[in-house]
């Protein structure tokens, strides 16, 4: 019966031993479960703890970024508009380099037209003057000519005037020769020497003579010389 008990405190005992070591179990399971769910807990309040903190850099950096990005589109929004001023006054420059040097060319241009067309007139008066002393050079020569063949005209008539002149106070020369020789005797020929060969002269001295105007001969001038005495001949 002792053995019975024994078997059934020993059985108890297991039995209480069993629940203690099951409810320590569990305990130590639920605590373990606590402690991971503490830690998970934990992990997950560091988790977001660094995910806020990732976000507040993030969103710092991203506010930094913004500002920064800010100052630089202000500072290039700046440099475009100094860009802008300088290229408006460059052009603006530029606009009215080109005008004044369109001006200055315009105006070259026109100093240009008008000293080309001074020049041509000038040209044209000087070819006219030319043209002009041309004329007058040719209209001199030809009058030089004409005077000179009036005077040659005038000199050709004057001779010939005074060779009719000449011709008639000749012919009436003549006349008045033959006239005066009508009174005196006429020589029929001139005695010439022998030898003598009558040409054409001869009867030219001859109306001379009959007219007056040449003196005849002397007769006992023409007579042949006496011949000399042939030499005696040689012994």
């Amino acid at each position: 019966m002792k053995r019975g008990v024994i078997v059934g405190v020993l059985v108890l005992l297991l039995a209480l031993a069993g629940i203690f070591a099951y409810k320590s179990h569990s305990a130590r399971v639920a605590r373990e479960k606590e402690a991971e769910r503490i830690a998970l807990a934990a992990q997950d309040a560091e988790r977001a703890r660094l995910e806020a903190l990732r976000r507040a850099e993030a969103d710092t950096e991203a506010k930094r970024l913004s500002e920064l990005k800010a100052r630089q589109d202000a500072a290039e929004a700046a440099r475009l508009a100094e860009a802008t001023r300088l290229e408006r006054e460059a052009a603006e420059a530029a606009r009215l380099a080109a005008e004044k040097s369109a001006a200055r060319l315009a105006a070259e241009k026109e100093a240009a037209r008008l000293a080309a067309e001074q020049a041509e007139l000038e040209a044209q008066r000087l070819a006219a003057l030319r043209d002009q002393e041309t004329r007058d050079a040719e209209a001199k020569r030809l009058a030089a000519l004409k005077a000179l063949e009036d005077s040659e005209s005038e000199r050709k008539a004057f001779e010939t005037r005074e060779l009719a002149r000449l011709e008639a106070l000749r012919r009436q020369q003549e006349l008045n020769a033959l006239a005066s020789a009508v009174a005196r005797q006429q020589i029929d020929r001139i005695v010439f020497p022998e030898d003598y060969k009558r040409r054409r002269h001869y009867y030219m001295n001859v109306e001379l003579m009959n007219a007056g105007l040449l003196t005849p001969p002397d007769e006992s001038a023409t007579k042949p010389a006496a011949k000399p005495a042939a030499p005696a001949a040689k012994k």
